[in-house]
Parts: C-alpha cells; structure tokens; sequence
C-alpha cells in the first residue's frame, strides 16, 4: 500500500519493524541454542574428566584388593596378590600393603580421609575431611581443582570418637558419585549389597546396611529428628533413641540393629522427591575378628 506524501509524491510504506524483530529473535534463539550446546558439551567433558581421574585413582587403589566375601556373594574367590615366589602373601602383610597405599594418598592430600566403596555399585571413591572448612570439596575434585563431581567428603563436626561418621556426595544424572545409593529403595538391592567398605590409612572397616530411607532437610525450628545431626549420642539412652528413628524411618526391615558403643556410619545425598529432599543409607561398623 501506498499514501500520499505532504509534497503529493507517491512513496512505499517503511519497512515493517515486526519483521526486524523476529529476525532479532531468531538469531538470539539461535545464539542461545549454540551457547548451551557448548555448555552441555563442556560439562559433559569436565564429568568425563573427573570420572577418569577417579577410576584412575581407583585402580591404583585396587591394586591390591583385600574385600572382605559380603552376604550374599558366596562363590566369589577374594582376589589376594602372590609374592614374587608366587606364594599367597600373609593376611598381616596383606594389610599392611593395604594400609601403606591409603597412607600414600593421605602423603600425596593430608585432606584424604580414606576410601569407600560398595561392592557391585559405582560407590567407589576417596572420601575427604577438611573439618576448617567442612564443604571445601563441594566442587573440588581429589587435587583441590574445580569438578562438577565434587569429592564426597565427611561431615566437619565429626571426630574420631563419633558415635556416626556422616559422609556426604553428590546424586549425579551421570550414574556416578552417590547416585547408586537411590537404588536402595529396592530391598533386593540391599540383600545383593549389604556391607560398605571404608578404609583409612589406620584401619579397615566394614559396615552392615542397618537402614535405608528418604528424609530432607529441615527449618532449625522443626522439632523432628534430624538424621544429619546425629554425631555423638550424650548417654546411652540418646544412642538408642537415635537407632530407633534410624529404623522407624527404614523402607524396609533389614533386621540389623546397634547398640551404644557401636560406630555407625551415614551415608547422604540429594534426592528429589521433594524439596531439599535427601536418601539416607545408616550402617553400623561390622566387629573385626
């Protein structure tokens, strides 16, 4: 369409500015699409990266392997390293071997804590403990660089004399860190994966799956029990009453209990059932023999 002009000359209308926009728009869309397709693209590399770096590390670990036969998994033969004259080598040394990698990664990070690992499930990693600075391997990998994995890492108000030793790690879309532990849910997995290993530069202990169960986090002002405060019991009867919520609380009956004096250990992370949610899985420390 055409409109006179005030001198009576004939002119075209402008240009519609709509079509500008839409233009604008479809190179911001596109500009968009581009630039969280290359953040997807880096962040799928750095988790790669930070998965590499942890089976590495786990191979190193594994190199010697002393994994107690769990319930439930007869017919496995332990794999224990031969001496040089091929020779099985002495439980004692076998420990000792053990104990000296672990000391290794402490002498290579005085932040290393020790190693966990459950059994048929991706739980196998170094566990930190930075008590100054309780969440300083949030998003740090085992050598304090930047990760998206994080590293999982023990509860700061812990001590050596916890009565509950909790230790935190990430719900990864990726299947690692502490995702398995959602699997929990299912009893048949427990049954198939019921001890947790964690093993210090001191010692080596295992842990029988006591309780399972999907919690959040809760307002200071709510008066519910609060799994992730539970540190050290002050008498007899504050330890059982903890046990107690621990069991109340369990998807199911594991028929495992504990009693005051028996070190417990908790492990948390993010769920998403619910706002702040959390699945918790408790265990109590097996008695050496």
């Amino acid at each position: 369409m055409s409109v006179i002009s005030k001198q009576g000359r004939y002119s075209h209308n402008p240009p519609k500015k709509r079509n500008h926009f839409l233009t604008f728009l479809q190179i911001l869309l596109l500009l968009l699409f581009l630039l969280f397709s290359a953040i997807a693209l880096i962040e799928r590399a750095q988790l790669s990266g930070g998965q590499k770096q942890f089976e590495a590390l786990s191979e190193q670990v594994h190199q010697i392997t002393l994994a107690p036969e769990s319930p439930g998994e007869s017919g496995k033969e332990d794999s224990v390293p031969a001496s040089d004259d091929g020779s099985s080598i002495p439980d004692e040394d076998l420990q000792a071997q053990i104990l000296a990698l672990y000391q290794s990664l402490a002498d290579e990070n005085p932040d290393f804590y020790g190693w966990i690992q459950i059994d048929g499930t991706t739980v196998d990693y170094p566990v930190m403990y930075t008590p100054d600075n309780p969440e300083k391997y949030l998003h740090k990998d085992f050598y304090g660089k930047y990760s998206l994995l994080g590293t999982p890492f023990v509860d700061g108000r812990c001590t050596s004399d916890s009565d509950n030793l909790i230790i935190y790690g990430h719900n990864m879309n990726n299947g690692t860190m502490f995702k398995d532990l959602l699997q929990y849910e299912d009893k048949k997995y427990w049954e198939e994966h019921p001890i947790i290993h964690l093993n210090t530069p001191s010692e080596l202990r295992d842990y029988e799956i006591m309780s399972v169960f999907y919690d959040r986090v809760y307002a200071p002002y709510e008066t519910d029990f609060k799994y992730y405060e539970f540190i050290k019991a002050d008498s007899e009867s504050a330890y059982d009453e903890a046990v107690q919520h621990y069991l109340d609380k369990s998807l199911y009956d594991t028929g495992v209990t504990a009693h005051s004096g028996d070190r417990l250990i908790t492990l948390s992370t993010c769920s998403y059932h619910m706002e702040d949610g959390r699945f918790v899985v408790v265990a109590r420390e097996l008695p050496k023999d």
